[in-house]
Formats: C-alpha cells, structure tokens, sequence
C-alpha cells in the first residue's frame, strides 16, 4: 500500500482539515523542527510542525504551529 505524503511550502495557502464554525484560511510562513544533539554527540533534527499565520474576524494578526495531519490545501 502506498502512502499519499502531502508537503506545504512557505506561500501555501491551507485551511483546517476538521469541521469547525470558522476556519481559517492561512498562509504558511515556515516548517518548524527541533535540533538535539544525543548522547553519541550527533545531531538529531524532529519536525514540530507548519507555521501559519492568519486574521481574526476581528482583524488581529494569529499564528501557530499546527501537525501537519490537521491541514489541508486550499
């Protein structure tokens, strides 16, 4: 079985995969990861998640890191 990878790149506009009232729609800025140096002394990088920036209904400017499992393109 084959597995279908999805990949945001920064300029990507993505929304919420789930249903809720008011879903977004935002722009990614940028893929977030964590470097760890461990015990041997190598470097190890986890991926976090996207970053996505957005307005409120109210206008402010929103960001956060979502998993990528939560997004979809629009």
């Amino acid at each position: 079985m084959e597995t279908a990878y999805v990949y945001f790149n920064a300029g990507d506009i993505v929304t919420v995969k789930h249903a809720l009232e008011n879903k977004p729609k935002m722009l990614v800025v940028d893929k977030v990861s964590r470097s760890m140096i461990n015990k041997d002394g190598e470097k190890e990088t986890t991926f976090i998640g996207i970053k996505t920036r957005w307005f409120s209904e109210d206008g402010k400017l929103q960001e956060a890191i979502w998993s990528t499992k939560d997004l979809m393109h629009v």
